[in-house]
């Protein structure tokens, strides 16, 4: 099919073409045809290959846990009435 479509494309460039450049213009398609189906055959290949990574990757592992406990109120805040004889 894709042959097809190939030969279908340089006809018609052939039958718009004046008489005289007709060989020219169906050469130039027939190459850039050629050019742009190696491309379309096989690919562009723009990602990594998913199999292997490139390179190894580089982590750090650091298991570190980091937990903010407020400072306590001294005993003398929590108990404003030291002085008092009816205590809690």
């Amino acid at each position: 099919m894709w042959t097809a479509w190939g030969a279908a494309t340089v006809w018609m460039v052939w039958t718009a073409t004046p008489a005289t450049s007709r060989p020219v213009a169906a050469g130039l398609t027939v190459l850039a045809w050629t050019f742009l189906s190696a491309f379309a055959m096989r690919g562009l290949i723009l990602r990594r290959p998913v199999g292997r990574p490139a390179r190894p990757a580089k982590v750090a592992v650091r298991p570190e846990i980091h937990v903010h406990v407020p400072a306590q109120a001294a005993p003398a805040d929590q108990h404003p009435h030291n002085s008092c004889p009816f205590r809690d």
